[in-house]
């Protein structure tokens, strides 16, 4: 009987002892339950229950968590609890049956009797432990519906980061023996994760088993931009709750710099010429990081482990990849054509564009028919890149022959720089504001973009690139409107009188008197009804010239200055030496020591000698672009739509204008000639544009109204938190800071003292 006890705790075949239900009722049976009392039934069914059936699921289901769990780390926990506590408790098996053979004094009592009791409290504490193990096991395992195949996806099944922070939780029951071992089996599930994370920041691998498990995705690259078959992501859903987003970030960056390594091998050459491979050599080092980390792992330990990984390869490694001149230049490159430092490009690519659309109107328009409008109108990939090559050509033009230096960022830009049309994806949801400034340049939705060369891409992600893209069409369309509304004020027949012609003389004084009446009422009569039309196009002018002014002026000049000075702190130092040894040395005659470019590379030189970290200057621009869409307003929906409203009423007064100007151009032409058929054409149409052209003022003028009042919510509703810093560079241990501005409240006082809301 005794033996077929341990016999069934150990391997949870269903006997009769244990399971009297299971069986069927025989003599035999009846005759064995006939001599247990009440007490042993019970005890026996507390051991079948406790131990036995929870040693069988706890087997059974760690098992197939083992061969067919799409973790890995699932997997070893899964291992770790059946090689260790299972066997652990087949071992206590076998000690209580040897003491049972050896009649040991703590089991048989007197007369060789063996209490029931003694057997259940051998196995004490083994009851608690297979609980919370068969806990642990139903934790891991995934949910799998009701008549559905037994197959567990990515999804559905638990991941490294939900067992490894249920482990955590389980260490503090309270019981000292459950900690003990969950606190092993943490150690196994953190070892396993830490040897995935060691493929990556070692060697740059990504897992090639339980890779959907890993919290570094994978994909495929299209139209690669970075020179890899793959594009690194972190997925959070995946990531340890001890593992900050920063040390996240880190790993990332650190696996995909040695992916550029690997690719760029040619580029590294040791002191006699040979190729190296500076990751390996660095391994060592790296290793002795991640080997000197006890379990469990706590978030700041690791982070240190991870930061002084990164420290190490920057400053060695990613030094030659990755060189800080490269990093300076293509935000030079985007600061000044995407944020429009040099206002000739604005000018270049808005005039390019609007000649392509006259010139193609003017080509259509004697051939175009009802049938072919439409598709006339669609604008093709060809021209925009046409655009885009005239824009370069009128920047190349600007330049002096004389001019000895050569504009090599212009150059730069010219390879870099792509304008092409906007492809929308029906999946993708921007993050920007519900308002596009991408389709006002051209009838399609156009965007500049960068190509960014490797290993640039480690710096610059294509999520900045679509920042700067979004930033760009913002800022060019209020310059394009602007500059439509300063053109108005070209029109000389809208805003000067036609010359009287001098009378006839085969007419009497009194016909050419009539005549010039006619003309001077026609003239008082258009003055009067343009007048407030002019108002509005002064005002509107006026606070475009004001709203530019301060995101062009103040934020976006204050932002990159403090970018900028964070960067290269010594620069600023560095040139005003410079400007003074020039100054003193034009006072007395004399050249300076040295030429400009020679004094600007040794300022750079100087000023790139506190090298930053790679990883650390991507976090830094993150935050300078998420600050400058902050301080564009980019971000308020309120303001964003209005100004886009106000942008399509401007190019409808606008393209009024004009045409009233051909019209009374026309009439004025036909009226001298005594051409009285199509004067009166002219003049229905004339009066049509008129009618027109005031409810488009109307428009602009509630947008301009409009605009103010979004302005002044923003600056109330910033008003209890903003305090005004000084605009200069701000470092904590050598954290960026981003320049956070004043508000608008100058911006406000300035278009109070212009009168701005007193439109007609």
């Amino acid at each position: 009987m005794l033996h077929e006890l341990l016999l069934a705790l150990s391997s949870g075949v269903h006997s009769s002892l244990l399971y009297p239900q299971s069986c069927k009722a025989d003599s035999s049976h009846g005759l064995l339950q006939s001599f247990l009392s009440p007490a042993e039934q019970a005890l026996l069914q507390s051991l079948a229950h406790n131990l036995g059936d929870r040693n069988r699921n706890i087997r059974d289901s760690a098992s197939a968590i083992s061969s067919s769990h799409p973790s890995t780390v699932c997997r070893a926990v899964s291992t770790a609890i059946i090689s260790i506590y299972l066997a652990n408790f087949q071992r206590k098996i076998l000690e209580v049956e040897q003491d049972l053979l050896n009649e040991d004094a703590s089991i048989v009592g007197a007369y060789n009797i063996v209490p029931l009791s003694a057997i259940v409290g051998a196995f004490d504490g083994w009851s608690r432990k297979l609980e919370w193990l068969w806990k642990t096991v139903q934790y891991v395992q995934a949910p799998t519906p009701r008549g559905a195949q037994h197959t567990r996806s990515n999804h559905e099944s638990c991941t490294a980061a939900k067992l490894i922070s249920h482990l955590r939780e389980s260490t503090h029951t309270g019981y000292p023996d459950i900690e003990v071992i969950f606190l092993d089996l943490l150690r196994v599930a953190e070892t396993a994760w830490l040897k995935q994370i060691s493929a990556w920041v070692l060697y740059g691998r990504h897992p090639a088993h339980g890779a959907g498990d890993f919290f570094v995705t994978r994909e495929a690259a299209s139209k690669s931009q970075t020179g890899l078959p793959w594009d690194y992501a972190v997925q959070d859903s995946l990531v340890p709750y001890f593992v900050t987003p920063h040390t996240a970030n880190s790993i990332l960056f650190i696996g995909r710099s040695l992916n550029h390594i690997r690719e760029r091998q040619s580029s590294f050459t040791d002191r006699s010429g040979k190729a190296t491979t500076p990751d390996l050599a660095l391994l060592p080092n790296h290793l002795a990081h991640l080997s000197s980390l006890e379990f469990p792992l706590s978030s700041s330990s690791f982070s240190a482990a991870i930061g002084a990984i990164k420290r190490s390869l920057s400053q060695n490694a990613l030094q030659k990849l990755l060189p800080f001149a490269k990093v300076l230049e293509i935000l030079q490159i985007l600061k000044d054509f995407f944020l429009l430092e040099r206002g000739e490009f604005a000018v270049a690519l808005l005039t390019a564009a609007d000649e392509r659309l006259v010139s193609r109107n003017k080509a259509e328009r004697p051939k175009q028919n009802l049938a072919n409008e439409l598709a006339s109108m669609t604008i093709k990939e060809g021209e925009v890149s046409a655009i885009l090559a005239r824009t370069w050509t009128a920047l190349t033009s600007y330049q002096s022959l004389d001019d000895e230096d050569v504009d090599e960022e212009l150059d730069q830009a010219r390879e870099l720089i792509r304008l092409s049309i906007k492809t929308v994806d029906a999946n993708h949801t921007s993050r920007f504001s519900l308002a596009s400034f991408s389709d006002l340049l051209l009838p399609a939705s156009t965007v500049l973009t960068l190509r960014v060369p490797s290993p640039l891409d480690l710096f610059l992600s294509a999520s900045d690139v679509d920042t700067y893209s979004h930033v760009h069409a913002y800022l060019l369309s209020i310059r394009r409107a602007h500059l439509r509304l300063s053109k108005l004020f070209l029109l000389s027949v809208l805003r000067r009188d036609h010359p009287s012609p001098k009378a006839p003389s085969l007419l009497d004084h009194h016909r050419a008197f009539d005549v010039m009446a006619r003309m001077r009422n026609r003239a008082n009569y258009r003055a009067r009804i343009l007048r407030p039309i002019w108002a509005t196009i002064a005002s509107a002018a006026f606070f475009l010239t004001e709203l530019g002014e301060f995101f062009q002026g103040e934020v976006v000049k204050s932002s990159w200055s403090t970018f900028h000075r964070w960067l290269v702190p010594n620069l600023t130092q560095e040139l005003r030496s410079v400007k003074d040894n020039v100054m003193s040395s034009v006072g007395t005659n004399q050249r300076p020591d040295s030429p400009r470019p020679a004094s600007s590379q040794s300022i750079l030189e100087l000023a790139m000698k506190p090298l930053q970290d790679p990883e650390t200057l991507t976090q830094a621009h993150k935050s300078y672009l998420v600050s400058l869409e902050k301080a564009l307003l980019l971000h308020d929906p309120a303001f964003t739509l209005a100004l886009r409203r106000l942008m399509t009423s401007i190019d409808h007064m606008s393209a009024l204008m004009q045409r009233l100007n051909t019209v009374q151009q026309s009439i004025d032409s036909d009226t001298q000639n005594e051409v009285s058929i199509a004067t009166n054409h002219f003049a229905a149409e004339e009066k049509k544009l008129v009618v027109d052209l005031k409810a488009s003022h109307s428009k602009v003028a509630s947008g301009v109204q409009a605009l103010i009042e979004a302005l002044r919510a923003i600056d109330s509703a910033k008003s209890a938190e903003r305090g005004y810093q000084v605009d200069q560079m701000v470092m904590q241990h050598d954290r960026f800071v981003p320049w956070t501005g004043g508000g608008i409240d100058r911006l406000l006082l300035k278009l109070d003292y212009g009168y701005v809301q007193s439109l007609a």
